[in-house]
């Protein structure tokens, strides 16, 4: 490989492990996004800062069978994430555009996140923002608000997000608080049992981060929803990179593991 090449590819590799470390730096973020895009990143940049040591390995490897079928398999299943990943990428891409109808009434789940003893978080405060645009825009729409009380967390996700619109001016009769949820399954099956159960209508506008749109339209359909669109709120952009990886992540573990439907 050409040195001019080589100083290239080194300085995207950085740039792209810049990208994923800077939530841990600015916010303290570190999860499965972040921390798989790092080594992927990381891995890149000394295998080409150690080219020629690391290119000599490999020579040496591919005169062996057993280590030949192994760096083919290592190959084959690089690839196959890579692959993967990129269809689940679009399919995320693709929910959080899934806009709703104007001219079908829909019941909006508001899905929880962190909240702090100073109040909501971050990701939480934009969810507020975009329930509260669209409940303003569609006065006769009824939101579930769900999201249970963490270990760690001053009241429940649920009656933070319901304090947080009614002081907004939204009307109190319009909001339903579920807080027996702890993770994103439980807040749709919990929210879809209320719904089914006070007869609202049963099309489900979803209100969560843009990344987080497709998960939870999974989980919904798996709850028993027919329909449901996506209200996505925006994040920050020097967040966005390690949530979307982490989502990818999360929805190929709910896919494998039957949590999810394909």
């Amino acid at each position: 490989m050409k040195t001019a090449v080589r100083i290239i590819l080194m300085c995207l590799c950085a740039a792209g492990a810049a990208v994923f470390l800077a939530p841990l730096l600015i916010y303290g973020v570190f999860n499965s996004g972040n921390a798989s895009a790092l080594a992927f990143f990381a891995a890149g940049f000394f295998c080409l800062l150690f080219y020629k040591r690391a290119a000599a390995f490999v020579r040496r490897l591919r005169k062996r069978r057993a280590a030949r079928a192994l760096l083919c398999a290592a190959a084959v299943l690089l690839a196959a994430v890579l692959l993967c990943g990129g269809v689940i990428g679009v399919q995320i891409v693709r929910g959080a555009l899934n806009a709703p109808p104007d001219n079908e009434p829909l019941t909006a789940v508001l899905l929880g996140c962190r909240v702090f003893d100073s109040g909501p978080s971050l990701m939480l405060r934009t969810r507020l923002d975009a329930a509260y645009a669209y409940l303003t825009a569609h006065p006769e729409t009824v939101c579930v608000l769900s999201g249970g009380q963490g270990e760690d967390e001053p009241v429940s996700e649920a009656r933070s997000m319901f304090e947080a619109l009614v002081a907004r001016g939204i009307d109190p009769g319009r909001l339903i608080i579920e807080e027996r949820s702890h993770t994103t399954e439980e807040n749709l099956r919990f929210s879809y049992e209320i719904i089914k159960e006070q007869g609202l209508p049963e099309g489900v506008a979803l209100i969560t981060n843009e990344y987080h749109e497709r998960r939870a339209q999974l989980f919904a359909f798996a709850a028993g929803a027919e329909r449901c669109w996506a209200v996505s709120a925006g994040s920050p952009r020097v967040m966005l990179p390690t949530y979307f990886v982490r989502e990818i992540w999360g929805i190929a573990y709910g896919v494998l593991t039957g949590a999810l439907p394909l």
